[in-house]
């Protein structure tokens, strides 16, 4: 079975400031590789064999474009407005259940991954479950750790390393001794914001449990020109687990062990790109050496943007920092 693939790559990545900035985001950039994070995905994907389409904002258009050049203009889906993934996902399962109602998975285009195979075995699984079951299936990534940034999905009993399984419920952020307990339960899995649907099943059941953003999104579908736009900006801004994931009734999630990350934080690419001797995060251009003394656990990020430097347990406060930072006289 080809499975159509969504990129999601439209978030502006402001966590990761200054090396993600609002004109060149971290899904554009190279992260521990030699490639942007979003050739990476599309490579990653590439041999589940459909066609590609990549969910963005207006103004990353020449960047998508110049990241994926195989990509046709028909496989962009410009937003002309950011309003989350629920109107971003909708609106593009609209598109395409008029277009074949082929299986589609929708991946974020800023995470990483060690194991591509086992990340495509995962979602073939899925595929199948989708198809068989009519239903919307997520990715779940096996923990490692006890991890209170990401929500989680707590599924059925085990049935197999890779079966599918029935999803009881999804879990936000846990405290930290909640998340110890999840990861010895071995049924509870990090909600990874990837999802497998047939587009007519996933309109079916926005039709049950959020009419009014599907039929908002219907109006923008039938609108072009100025108007589309306008109609866009009126949209809701929501997340697709608030809108449709956590009010569905029949949902499936499939383990993946993948070496994943989300590299959504300075702490997920500390992992990623490892630390010196004294715990140390330091990133610069090679003309622009930084010297660290005395310091440890901290980050440092210097690019052209700004300089940023920080200790490692502060990163909660890193998001209204950097935007007081950004928005104030400088």
């Amino acid at each position: 079975m080809k499975i159509r693939s969504l990129l999601l790559a439209g978030g502006a990545g402001t966590r990761l400031w200054p090396l993600s900035t609002e004109k060149r985001p971290k899904q554009f950039l190279s992260l521990g590789g030699k490639q942007s994070l979003l050739r990476d995905t599309y490579e990653r994907l590439a041999p589940l064999g459909g066609d590609f389409f990549v969910a963005t904002a207006e103004a990353y258009r020449d960047l998508t474009l110049s990241e994926l050049p195989e990509l046709s203009e028909g496989g962009l889906m410009l937003e002309p407005f950011r309003r989350n993934t629920g109107p971003a996902i909708l609106c593009a399962a609209l598109r395409f259940e008029r277009d074949g109602d082929a299986v589609t998975a929708v991946v974020p285009a800023d995470q990483t991954v060690s194991d591509p195979e086992a990340l495509r075995a995962a979602l073939r699984t899925a595929a199948a479950t989708a198809a068989s079951e009519r239903s919307i299936v997520t990715l779940g990534i096996v923990p490692v750790r006890p991890e209170t940034e990401f929500g989680y999905i707590e599924s059925e009993p085990e049935e197999g390393e890779s079966a599918a399984r029935r999803v009881r419920r999804f879990v936000e952020k846990p405290d930290l001794e909640t998340a110890k307990q999840y990861l010895g339960a071995g049924n509870f899995l990090w909600n990874a914001g990837i999802f497998v649907f047939r587009p007519s099943d996933l309109i079916a059941e926005a039709a049950r449990v959020e009419p009014e953003l599907l039929e908002a999104c219907r109006r923008y579908d039938r609108e072009t020109g100025k108007g589309a736009a306008e109609t866009y900006s009126r949209l809701p801004s929501i997340s697709f687990d608030y809108a449709i994931m956590e009010k569905a009734k029949k949902i499936f999630c499939v383990p993946c062990d993948a070496g994943w990350n989300d590299v959504g934080s300075y702490r997920a690419l500390r992992e990623l790109l490892g630390c010196d001797a004294n715990g140390n995060l330091v990133i610069s251009s090679p003309d622009q050496p930084v010297l660290t003394v005395g310091i440890s656990d901290s980050v440092v990020a210097a690019t052209a943007e700004g300089i940023l430097v920080f200790p490692g347990s502060r990163e909660s406060d890193l998001r209204d920092a950097v935007r007081d930072f950004l928005s104030g006289p400088r």
